[in-house]
C-alpha cells in the first residue's frame, strides 16, 4: 500500500506546472502606469497576475529588464513568463497568450507646431517616428514604408531625441507616455501633444514561454481565475487604486 501511494506522488509530482518551489519567474519592463519596480505593489497588473496566481498556490517574482531582453530570454525559457504584453503571430510560436489582464491605445507623441488633423499614418508621410526594440505596435504600423523607423532600447531615450527634434514623432501607449512626461520631463511635456492617429488598440497579456514544461495548463489556470475575479469584483477596486478608470481593465 505504501509503495502504490510513493508511485501514485512521483507520478502527479511528474505532470506538476512551472516552478515545483511554487514561484513562478516572471519579466518584464519599467511600463508605468501598468506596472514597475518602483510603483505600489509593482503596479496593477502586476497586482492582478499576482493575485490570481497566489490564488493558485503560487509566488511570484518580476524581474525588470530592457524589453527585447525580456522577450528572448522568455523564448529560450530562462523565464516562465513575460508580464504585460501585447500579441502577434510571430510571437505565438513562442508564447502561450493568456486571457487579457488590460488594454492599451497607442498613439503618436508630437510636438505641438508638428501636430497632424488627419487621423491615419498618411499624416507622417516622410516623417520619423521613434519605436522600442523589441516591440510590437500593429502589422500596419510595422510593415508601414510611409515613414522611418528610428529604434531606441527605452521610451525615456525617444522622447529626449523627440524634444531635440532628432525625431519628429514616438510611438506609445498614451498612459504610459503621458506618465513618462510628467515623471521624466516635466518642463518639457507642455511643448508636447499627441496626433489623433490610434496606431493600434491592444490588449495586454501574460505570455508563458512554451519551454516550459505544463505551462499550457498553467496558463489555462490562470485564464479560469483570472475571469472568476473578474466577476467578483475583486478586480476593478485594483484598477482605481492605481488611479484608473474601471473601463481600464479589458472584460
Amino acid at each position: 500500500m505504501k509503495l502504490t501511494y510513493i508511485l501514485f506522488f512521483i507520478l502527479f509530482s511528474s505532470f506538476s506546472y512551472p516552478g515545483t518551489d511554487k514561484s513562478i519567474e516572471m519579466v518584464t519592463d519599467q511600463w508605468e502606469p501598468y506596472y514597475g519596480g518602483k510603483m505600489h505593489n509593482q503596479g496593477p497588473v502586476t497586482e492582478i497576475t499576482r493575485r490570481v496566481l497566489n490564488k493558485l498556490g503560487y509566488q511570484v517574482n518580476v524581474t525588470f529588464v530592457p524589453w527585447k531582453r525580456a522577450i528572448e530570454h522568455t523564448k529560450q525559457g530562462h523565464y516562465d513568463a513575460v508580464l504585460g504584453a501585447y500579441f502577434s503571430n510571430e510571437r505565438s510560436a513562442f508564447f502561450w497568450r493568456s486571457d487579457a489582464v488590460a488594454s492599451s491605445h497607442v498613439v503618436l507623441f508630437s510636438h505641438s507646431d508638428n501636430y497632424r488633423e488627419t487621423p491615419d499614418l498618411s499624416a507622417i508621410y516622410g516623417h520619423s517616428v521613434c519605436v522600442i526594440n523589441g516591440y510590437y505596435y500593429s502589422d500596419e504600423f510595422t510593415s508601414s514604408r510611409l515613414f522611418s523607423k528610428v529604434k531606441s532600447n527605452s521610451l525615456k531615450h525617444c522622447f529626449e531625441r523627440l524634444i531635440a527634434r532628432r525625431v519628429d514623432y514616438v510611438a506609445a501607449d498614451k498612459l504610459v507616455g503621458q506618465a513618462l512626461l510628467e515623471k521624466q520631463f516635466p518642463a518639457d511635456k507642455s511643448r508636447l501633444t499627441t496626433l489623433p492617429i490610434i496606431i493600434s488598440q491592444q490588449t495586454i497579456h501574460i505570455l508563458w514561454s512554451k519551454k516550459i514544461p505544463g505551462s499550457f495548463r498553467l496558463n489555462e489556470s490562470f485564464n479560469r481565475t483570472l475571469q472568476e475575479l473578474k466577476k467578483s469584483s475583486e478586480i476593478a477596486p485594483i484598477w482605481q487604486k492605481h488611479g484608473f478608470q474601471p473601463a481600464a481593465e479589458n472584460k
